[in-house]
């Protein structure tokens, strides 16, 4: 995109269960479903047409927490201007702030955020987003901090 100007858009983040995301989890998190579910950001089909992005491109969110690249799924059905989703999973978990509050659980919706697209970047696989975020694998042993 050299001589244009990026394009962003200013969105509101909200995440939760989709049905695939909370059917896929059910036959293991490390699965290729599941990754593929809890790596999707829904857009609304005006959002993504400003942006220039289609079904399935690579896209950045980025919130005042984390910046993660996922794959587009362009709604034309159910839509909601201004507005993201992001099934709940790892993804999800590195755009939201894990304070609590008090409560034991994070602030899950609501969250002002920013995507734009990421053209020749891709999503991290879950091992990949693991260690990033938590440290490196032990052999045969769990994430330690690096």
């Amino acid at each position: 995109m050299e001589g244009q100007e990026k394009r962003k858009l200013e969105v509101t983040l909200i995440t939760g269960r989709s049905i695939y995301q909370g059917t896929y989890k059910e036959s293991g998190k490390f699965g290729r479903d599941y990754a593929e579910e809890a790596s999707t950001c829904y857009m609304d089909e005006e959002d993504a047409a400003a942006l220039g992005v289609r079904e399935g491109d690579p896209v950045r969110i980025t919130t005042p927490f984390g910046s993660l690249v996922l794959r587009a799924k362009v709604l034309k059905e159910k839509r909601n201007k201004g507005i993201v989703f992001v099934p709940y999973g790892p993804w999800a978990s590195m755009l939201v702030s894990p304070e609590t509050h008090g409560t034991g659980m994070p602030s899950l919706k609501g969250i002002k955020a920013t995507v734009e697209p990421a053209p020749g970047e891709e999503p991290l696989g879950l091992e990949e987003l693991l260690r990033q975020a938590y440290g490196q694998r032990k052999p045969g042993g769990p994430v330690v901090p690096s």
